[in-house]
């Protein structure tokens, strides 16, 4: 298995999703794994920051060539920090579907089912990573959105592909493993996490900085990066950390015990604390 090379598809809802688990994607393409990105919606309708900005002034003190930008230009220049973000972890098919948000539905657009499951059925992926699609009140996402709308069309796109349809041609494909990534959940409920080393760290913090179409600077985004990442890094005492909540049980030959954890318990609780903060010897 260690000789296998994996094909990953990514399946998000906005342009910017992806950065959730970035890093992790980036680990892969340095592995020399495949990474498919596909963003379902446009996002021409999210996070138009500069826009709502000069709607909550005075409509006499409101900046015209701001107001009366087109969403067409908004979301040409998202889609370009789209490309620039994903070009930070080396991934470059990056495949947009350009369906409308806010909000996407799938009672509005059933047609992105079939879009997302000839995605599939092109890259053939073992893993997917897409968005959560639960909406009960045990999880913070507890009502329908995009991204839980992107969740539940990613998984009848899987099931479509594994099942096709009367009179389809295509050969079948079944995804292997599926994951959600953590900020959809509470962080009891993370099945793992991967840690992200301080240079994964520091291009978490160049693509967030590359969405400036949401009013993102690198300042803002190293900030974000310190709380988001070490937030779920403190769950299992390293620095940074990208976690994740697993579609199905997962099948081993043996029970699997990750290294990194052996060597945790190896090294002691001070050391990795200090590790964790950033502290050498003598600090």
């Amino acid at each position: 298995m260690a000789d296998r090379k994996l094909n990953i598809l990514a399946v998000c809802a906005h342009p910017h999703d992806f950065t959730w688990f970035g890093g992790t994607l980036g680990i892969h393409v340095e592995r020399g794994d495949n990474v498919t990105l596909c963003v379902v919606t446009h996002g021409g309708s999210t996070h138009r920051e500069e826009w709502m900005e000069e709607l909550r002034k005075p409509e006499a003190e409101r900046d015209p060539v701001i107001v009366n930008a087109s969403p067409e230009e908004y979301i040409e220049q998202k889609q370009g920090d789209l490309k620039n973000a994903a070009a930070v972890f080396g991934i470059t098919d990056v495949r947009v579907l350009g369906f409308e948000d806010q909000p996407f539905l799938l009672t509005e657009q059933p047609e992105s089912i079939d879009r997302i499951a000839e995605v599939i059925l092109d890259v053939r992926p073992h893993v997917m990573l897409t968005e959560s699609p639960f909406t009960d009140w045990s999880r913070p996402m507890t009502w329908r959105t995009d991204h839980t709308e992107v969740g539940n069309a990613a998984a009848e796109a899987k099931a479509r592909a594994q099942l096709p349809r009367p009179g389809s041609k295509a050969q079948p494909h079944q995804v292997a493993q599926t994951y959600w990534p953590g900020q959809a959940f509470d962080m009891s409920r993370l099945d793992f996490v991967v840690e992200l080393t301080d240079a994964w760290y520091e291009k978490r913090v160049e693509a967030e900085a590359c969405f400036e179409s949401q009013g993102h600077d690198e300042r803002w985004a190293r900030r974000r990066m310190l709380i988001d990442l070490g937030s779920i890094g403190n769950v299992v005492r390293v620095a940074y950390g990208e976690g994740f909540v697993r579609e199905k049980p997962e099948l081993y030959s043996c029970l699997p015990v990750p290294e990194l954890m052996i060597r945790q318990t190896e090294t002691g609780d001070t050391q990795n604390v200090r590790k964790m903060y950033g502290l050498n010897d003598g600090g």
